[in-house]
């Protein structure tokens, strides 16, 4: 696939209520309206997308990671502006050794109607100007290889691929850019060959991919939706 330009990756949020979802965007999380109609919200490199859609929970699209350059700060930040920790770190920040050479520290918070939103710092990496702004979009797999191959048939390139060795076994991560945009691609053991546990109708609504030569909606696996603009 050819490109037009600088290609972006914007995630839709499916909201219920668009003004709450918008004063959460910015009085909680730092963001800015990016457009007249207040439907894409920016936050330095990262814009969100607005989507008036019915909701039944988190689908294909886990999450929004933001990079930050202190994780700790940032959540102290987010917390005092009325911020909720998420289930998936509920004690407070972790670590990934093996990411990006010396790792990354990590937390989840609660975003408009419980959408998952992750701060990310990758540990020992020399600083990144223009904080917070985009890390990656976070997507879950039950055939990684198949996810991998679907985007890259839309253009996207291989950065890195790591195996996370754990109790319950290897989830395998791939990572994948479009221009600076990063999508992160997980198959953990329980989703490995299982049948999709996803909503058919996530928070996370699905990723715009701005700047492509062709345009339209791609469903990939999992029910995974990309538009092509």
């Amino acid at each position: 696939m050819q490109r037009k330009g600088a290609v972006r990756i914007v995630p839709e949020l499916a909201i219920r209520d668009r003004m709450a979802a918008a004063r959460m965007l910015t009085q909680v999380f730092g963001f800015r309206g990016a457009d007249a109609d207040g439907d894409l919200f920016a936050l330095g490199d990262q814009l969100v997308a607005l989507v008036a859609a019915e909701v039944t929970g988190h689908g294909v699209i886990d999450h929004l990671a933001l990079a930050v350059a202190d994780v700790d700060a940032a959540l102290a930040d987010a917390l005092s502006r009325g911020a909720k920790l998420e289930g998936t770190t509920p004690d407070g920040p972790q670590e990934i050794a093996e990411f990006w050479g010396a790792g990354v520290r990590y937390v989840f918070l609660e975003g408009p109607d419980g959408a998952r939103i992750e701060f990310c710092a990758k540990l020992g990496a020399d600083a990144r100007d223009g904080l917070p702004g985009h890390d990656h979009i976070g997507i879950p797999c039950t055939d990684l290889a198949a996810t991998e191959a679907f985007f890259l048939s839309l253009g996207l390139d291989p950065v890195a691929a790591v195996d996370l060795r754990r109790a319950d076994g290897v989830t395998k991560v791939r990572f994948l850019s479009a221009g600076e945009g990063m999508v992160e691609l997980y198959e953990p053991p329980a989703l490995r060959g299982a049948p999709a546990p996803f909503a058919a109708k996530g928070l996370w609504h699905g990723l715009r991919l701005l700047g492509a030569e062709s345009e339209g909606l791609r469903i990939g696996p999992d029910g995974l939706r990309v538009t092509l603009a």
